[in-house]
């Protein structure tokens, strides 16, 4: 199994959380979505917008990273909702998401929300549902480049944030 280290983003990463989105999109999208959508939804994406998401936004960002190849996926949240989970292609369906996806819910487990809030692609569906996410309803986004492009809105109760409230409740 390829090996990999999880680590907190920083604005110095976003050339490869770039790179990576970009790549997981092209690569991993077309096969559900069609190729003006793909092409849209990658439309007006760039590092900046990365750095801008940490600074402005204050969006949290943790990375996968290999040592011979930089970073190979990254997840990014804020509060109870998962903003970003991509994985470079070539690193996909080895646990890597699963394990970035682990950790952001068990700091926002932390944070004491209840429940982790997604909004999915219909490439991320599979993945989150076989991790426990439910749909809450279908619905439509507008990519940067403008098109209505189907996805999901998904969420997952957090025992952990539960167990902790009771406890409060309860101390």
């Amino acid at each position: 199994m390829p090996r990999y280290r999880l680590r907190p983003g920083k604005p110095s990463d976003a050339q490869g959380l770039f790179a990576v989105h970009d790549r997981a999109v092209r690569e991993l999208a077309r096969g559900v979505y069609s190729d003006s959508q793909v092409e849209s939804w990658v439309q007006g994406n760039s590092p900046e917008r990365y750095v801008a998401a940490m600074r402005e936004d204050g969006e949290l960002f943790l990375v996968a990273v290999a040592r011979l190849r930089g970073i190979v996926g990254f997840c990014a949240y804020k509060g109870e909702e998962v903003r970003s989970l991509y994985i470079d292609p070539d690193w996909s369906r080895l646990g890597v998401g699963t394990s970035l996806l682990q950790r952001a819910e068990a700091a926002i487990a932390g944070a004491g929300h209840a429940k982790v809030v997604i909004g999915a692609s219909l490439v991320g569906l599979p993945f989150y549902e076989s991790r426990g996410y439910r749909v809450i309803r279908h619905r439509h986004w507008r990519s940067r480049g403008g098109l209505m492009i189907p996805a999901a809105d998904m969420e997952k109760p957090l025992q952990e944030a539960s167990l902790c409230d009771q406890a409060r409740q309860t101390g």
